[in-house]
Parts: structure tokens; sequence; C-alpha cells
């Protein structure tokens, strides 16, 4: 169906926000554009540069964190960045390293351990490893190696015993027993 007015923009962007890329740029207004980052955050990439304001970048990330790869580096404020973050913690990838605060890491890790990949190294407390391996034990490579301890480890290996590959040499035996089923 070919789009050739505004109502029949906003019907199609509101059913599926992907539409957005089939709507004549001419039709592409702020309101159409808002209901198609709405009801799919991806849709974003399809905005035209003039309407990608904080509000249309909220909107969007909001819906989908990973359109933040999308939204310019000028508009990617602590908001725009912590809302995509808390939808899609390996989002924290595409933060500037000077948004990465303690508070966005820890909404980041919590979505997914993964991220702690991206968080500062200053910022990696033990606190905040553990949470990452909670969540993924293959997060226990970004670790630093002074909190790879045996408790750190553990926790790591029981959530994905792959992670047995990131344990220090000298934990290695006495970790490597937990996958086998001997002394916890």
């Amino acid at each position: 169906m070919k789009i050739t007015t505004e109502k029949e923009a906003m019907e199609a962007v509101s059913q599926d926000g992907w539409a957005l890329q089939d709507v004549p740029p001419a039709l592409r207004t702020e309101a159409v554009c808002l209901s198609a980052v709405n009801q799919n955050g991806g849709a974003f990439r399809h905005v035209p540069e003039a309407l990608r304001t904080e509000v249309m970048c909220l909107a969007a990330v909001r819906q989908n964190g990973g359109a933040l790869e999308h939204v310019p580096e000028a508009l990617r404020t602590k908001a725009v960045c912590l809302a995509a973050v808390g939808r899609n913690g390996w989002m924290l990838q595409s933060v500037p390293e000077a948004l990465r605060t303690e508070a966005m890491c820890r909404v980041a890790v919590r979505r997914n351990g993964g991220a702690l990949k991206h968080v500062p190294e200053a910022l990696r407390t033990e606190e905040l490893c553990l949470a990452a391996v909670r969540r993924n034990g293959w997060a226990l490579e970004s670790v630093p190696e002074a909190l790879r301890t045996e408790a750190m480890c553990r926790v790591a290996v029981r959530q994905d015993g792959w992670a047995l590959e990131a344990v220090p040499e000298a934990l290695h035996k006495k970790i490597k027993k937990i996958l086998e089923g001997g002394k916890k």
C-alpha cells in the first residue's frame, strides 16, 4: 500500500513502527515519527535529522535500548543513555565515557552482566563485578585480576561452567572441583 496522507502514515506506523521507512519524507512529521518510535524504537533510524530531538531519542530508547546506536553523539545525554541501558545493559558500549557513572554502570550490569566489559576500570568494584558474574559467569573475564577471588570465581563458574577459562591458574583446580560436583 502506498502511503499518501499523514493519516495513512499514522495508521501504518501505529501498527508497525518499521513502516516509517515506507512513509514518504514529506509525510514524516514529528507526530508520525514519534508514533513510529513509540511502537518500535528501531524505527528511529528512519527519523529525519531535523526531528531528532532529545524527546524523540528518549521515546526510541525507552522502547528499544538498541536505538541508542542511532542517536547522534550530541543527543546522547545522561537521561537518554540511562534510559537506553535501563532497557538494554549492553548499550553501555554506546554511552560516551564521560557519562558512564557508577550508577549507570550498575544499571547496565544488572540488565546484562556482560556489560562489565564496557565499565571503566576505576568503577569495577567487587560489588559491581559480583553483580555481573551472577548475571553472566563469562563476565569474569572482565573482572580485574585482583578481584578474581575464590568466592567470585565460584559464583561465576556456577552460573556458567565455561567461566572456568577466566579463573586464575592458582584457583583453577579448586574451582574445577565445583564443576565436577566435588567440594563446594
